[in-house]
């Protein structure tokens, strides 16, 4: 649908020009915008929005989507096609619009006048030099799905909940930390909450919380990350223009209005500020967590004045934690599972095995790793797997002539002891490179790379083949691939999942395994689930792939390739 409506507006620009060569600059501009607006977004209808606010041009599927006719939608404020618990978003994803940079998507509700509970994906966007506003609807059912998975709402307040609001403003904070720029997180506490619920009754309380609602996603960051986080307590990400004084002092007034009684209502708030230069994404990400956890439990009386000092109280409170994962470390307290990487062009037959560490409490293996570099003990736990993992092929199997890959931390690899103890051992077992092979997993561990393509180098001199992990999973994925010379790389199972959904991530990955092709380098496709993602992988070259639908980790390398599926 996307690719018809964009050659439509293209050809409709292509045939104004032909028509009229003198055709004036600003018409040409005009038609110019609105192709590049809509090939921004991936949608289904293009709504262009004057500066007065009202629908100036519309094309696509706008019968699908708000059961009127294109020429039905032009003349209409853009408001009144939302209901109005959306309305304030949509005023503030407008307001804070910058040329060229997509808003959204979020999910909305179309006034009823246009259909029962009729939603859509909206993104928005504004080009250069140019007053007016684009809207793109989309219906996709996928991405509705996903985005309503994405943003679950209270029913009370329709704000987000405290789970999406973290996801939500973690986004918010990356995105802001690309751009320099600084936000701040303000929580705000309703004292009282059950004696002014009796007060003023069911309605009033549903009154109220609509309307605080309302302000806090006018006023967030991005239309909506702002949450409540439990009942009378609300949290909200925005520029730091915005004082948390004055939001106080609003809700305060709300409260007054609801209150028939007029019972003094006392609304506390406290602004923790984010000094994201300071913290990585994985710091931050912790950070926000522990903060919003403290807030739901103690109101604003908590300590923490930064997201600095929330990762510090989060690492504090975690002392426990840290005794238990040394001793993990020290005893060697987990199994090492193994999961096979499969030839998709050789009857499914194993080209080698990925061993992967299995806590004997049975905690969460990708908690555990990122809690140790988050305390900076992942140089010991690698170091740790790497000896069991030593031990194994020494001793354990059984003239196995299997190659294996385990794991090195980005943090890992960036450690002079760590790489200085590791070429010990390796020289102590020079026959290990037959055998053994690293995958160096891409995360935003990974500063200094000029280091890690020295500790790729040298270990390939010495015969062992590396992988890149999780190609794909942080910002920086092209420079690793241009920096960092590899054997293997493995696209990261999210982006191999959404080849069935995306003809985009197809692109991307499609090209990817070109350029990989080019420079001599191995793509292996990770969470390989059905036949259909083996069919599209070796329909654009991807000849290695690991997943569910070929076998499941277990506590030995045994594998049979299958049968029944098709070649």
């Amino acid at each position: 649908m996307k690719g018809r409506l964009q050659r439509a507006i293209f050809s409709k620009f292509r045939s104004n020009c032909g028509q009229n060569r003198m055709a004036d600059e600003k018409s040409i501009k005009q038609q110019r915008d609105r192709f590049l607006a809509f090939s921004f977004a991936s949608s289904d209808l293009l709504i262009e929005i004057s500066p007065n606010g009202q629908v100036q041009y519309a094309l696509g599927a706008a019968k699908g989507i708000t059961g009127l006719e294109d020429a039905n939608l032009i003349g209409r404020h853009w408001l009144d096609l939302f209901t109005k618990v959306d309305r304030p978003t949509l005023v503030a994803l407008r307001s804070k619009a910058r040329p060229v940079q997509r808003c959204g998507p979020i999910l909305v509700t179309l006034d009823k006048s246009l259909g029962e509970n009729r939603k859509a994906v909206l993104t928005g966007i504004r080009m250069p030099d140019d007053d007016r506003f684009y809207l793109t609807l989309g219906f996709t059912s996928v991405l509705l799905a996903k985005t309503g998975d994405i943003l679950r709402i209270s029913e009370e307040t329709d704000l987000l909940d405290k789970d999406t609001f973290l996801h939500a403003a973690c986004e918010a904070i990356d995105l802001a930390r690309s751009l320099k720029q600084n936000i701040d997180l303000t929580l705000i506490d309703l004292s009282d909450v059950e004696a002014f619920k009796d007060r003023v009754g069911k309605s009033g309380w549903r009154k109220f919380t609509d309307t605080v609602g309302g302000l806090l996603r006018s006023k967030s960051v991005d239309g909506q990350s702002a949450a409540e986080v439990a009942e009378g307590r609300y949290s909200i990400l925005h520029d730091k223009d915005i004082e948390a004084e004055g939001l106080r002092a609003q809700i305060e007034e709300i409260a007054r209005e609801q209150d028939m009684e007029g019972v003094e209502v006392t609304v506390s708030s406290k602004t923790v500020t984010s000094d994201l230069q300071e913290l990585s994404e994985r710091e931050t990400t912790k950070a926000l967590i522990y903060t919003i956890n403290e807030f739901q439990r103690r109101g604003t009386e908590l300590t923490i004045k930064t997201l600095n000092n929330g990762f510090n109280a989060y690492v504090s409170a975690n002392a426990r934690k840290i005794a238990e994962f040394k001793q993990i470390i020290s005893q060697l307290n987990f199994n090492m599972y193994f999961q096979p990487i499969v030839d998709l062009n050789n009857g499914y037959e194993a080209i080698h095995f990925e061993m992967l560490s299995r806590f004997l409490d049975g905690g969460s293996t990708l908690e555990w790793v990122m809690f140790g570099e988050d305390i900076g003990l992942a140089p010991d736990f690698d170091m740790a797997v790497l000896d069991r993992v030593i031990n194994y092929l020494k001793y354990k199997s059984s003239g196995r002539r299997s190659k294996f890959a385990v794991n090195i931390s980005g943090q890992s690899i960036q450690s002079d002891q760590f790489f200085d103890q590791l070429l010990d051992k390796l020289k102590a077992y020079k026959s290990l490179s037959e055998r053994l092979m690293f995958e160096i997993t891409e995360s935003n561990q990974i500063r200094d790379l000029d280091k890690v393509g020295n500790f790729i180098s040298v270990l390939r001199s010495e015969g062992f083949q590396m992988c890149l992990d999780d190609f794909g999973a942080g910002a920086a994925s092209f420079q690793y691939l241009q920096a960092l010379h590899v054997d293997y790389l493995k696209i990261d199972g999210q982006y191999t999942k959404r080849m069935l959904i995306s003809d985009r991530d197809t692109a991307m990955v499609k090209n990817l395994v070109a350029m990989c092709r080019d420079l001599g380098i191995k793509v292996v496709a990770e969470m390989v689930e059905t036949e259909e993602q083996v069919y599209r992988l070796r329909h654009i070259g991807c000849h290695y792939a690991q997943g569910y639908l070929f076998a499941k980790p277990g506590p030995k390398p045994e594998y049979t390739p299958p049968t029944k599926l098709s070649s």
